[in-house]
């Protein structure tokens, strides 16, 4: 396998692994999301099982106070059946006086007056009791009815607050799993990072010791070209800032190649001086630039960069400052007899690429 295709892989193990690391960490967020929403089951779960045993309990107790109301009721009615007996004994011994107070004629009539008021008053308190009787055994027909109730609504409650204690402990097991999960996800997305950690790493690497391998060749063979550097000859050509796309012309010494000028070649079906060479031997791509301005852009003089519209980028720069009025870091590195090493975007489209920069004695 060559270098390139070695760095292009650890490029792409390398999106692949924080991709997963990036799902994991997803993947624990969601479930301690739902470790929460369990949690707060469970708690409302323990609250309506008290609530429920609360009601039971209530419900038992007013079953209890509805028995002793019971028990109360048939005091009463014993306590008027025996005014009722009474009655009936008074009112048969008024009657008894009545009659002895009539044989015993005007001695007695003063008597016989409160024998039949006594009578009267009997008649009376007999009626009171059988209606206080009717009440009495409405009352306790009602209670009688409020006690099935009441029962059927303790048996109820009872086997809610069951259904309660089974959901709770559900719910606990539920819990103690998300749990379990919850921390096996965790340890996954935690050794998740960490290979992928790891992999960014070796992709890196593997990057770096192309592009500066990829270095090595083209300076190597500039070297057996014999080395580049400035004619006296000027050409003209429009450049265009691969930023901001603006055009304008420029005049520039000509960038002689081994004594031969490099030609301004932008049709990929012809060849092009060195970048070609350098592409055959390691891959990749391969751009030679050349100072534009007293400020230090660089525009592309030869170049396998292929524009949009299918041909070679040449005559595109690379502005000292961006738009922002940050120095461009490749060209603050190069300027400093640098070389410089990371992401870059050429054409629009990010790469990871290596610059070093050419001297020539009569570069101004």
């Amino acid at each position: 396998m060559s270098l390139e295709a070695a760095a292009r892989q650890a490029g792409v193990l390398s999106q692949a692994s924080r991709e997963v690391s990036d799902t994991s960490r997803d993947a624990a967020a969601s479930l301690s999301e739902l470790r929460a929403a369990i949690g707060e089951i469970a708690a409302s779960t323990a609250r309506a099982s008290s609530v429920a045993e609360d009601a039971v309990r209530d419900a038992q107790a007013v079953d209890a106070r509805i028995a002793a109301l019971q028990a109360a009721s048939s005091a009463i009615t014993d306590l008027v059946q025996l005014i009722t007996a009474i009655s009936q004994q008074s009112r048969t011994l008024a009657l008894n006086a009545f009659v002895e107070a009539a044989r015993a004629g005007d001695v007695g009539r003063g008597f016989a007056v409160v024998a039949q008021e006594v009578k009267q008053l009997a008649g009376r308190t007999a009626q009171a009791a059988e209606d206080i009787g009717a009440q009495v055994a409405a009352v306790q027909q009602e209670t009688g009815h409020a006690v099935d109730v009441i029962q059927r609504i303790g048996g109820t409650l009872a086997s809610i607050a069951e259904a309660q204690d089974s959901i709770a402990a559900a719910v606990e097991q539920q819990r103690v799993a998300t749990d379990r999960v919850v921390d096996n996800v965790d340890r996954a997305a935690s050794g998740s990072a960490r290979i992928t950690e790891a992999v960014g790493q070796l992709a890196e690497s593997q990057r770096v010791a192309y592009v500066r391998r990829a270095l090595d060749a083209a300076q190597h063979l500039v070297d057996e070209a014999g080395g580049v550097e400035l004619g006296s000859g000027r050409r003209t050509l429009t450049v265009r800032d691969q930023a901001t796309s603006q055009a304008h012309a420029a005049e520039l010494p000509e960038l002689l190649l081994g004594g031969d000028p490099v030609d301004l070649n932008d049709d990929p079906g012809r060849p092009s001086a060195l970048v070609d060479e350098v592409v055959a031997r390691v891959g990749g791509s391969c751009t030679l630039f050349q100072r534009l301005d007293a400020d230090g852009s660089m525009v592309r003089a030869a170049t396998t960069v292929v524009t949009p519209a299918g041909r070679r980028n040449v005559g595109t720069y690379i502005a000292r400052t961006d738009a922002d009025g940050r120095v461009n870091p490749v060209l603050a590195a190069v300027h400093a007899g640098k070389t410089y090493t990371g992401a870059a975007t050429v054409a629009d489209r990010p790469y990871f690429t290596a610059y070093a920069p050419l001297h020539s004695p009569r570069a101004t």
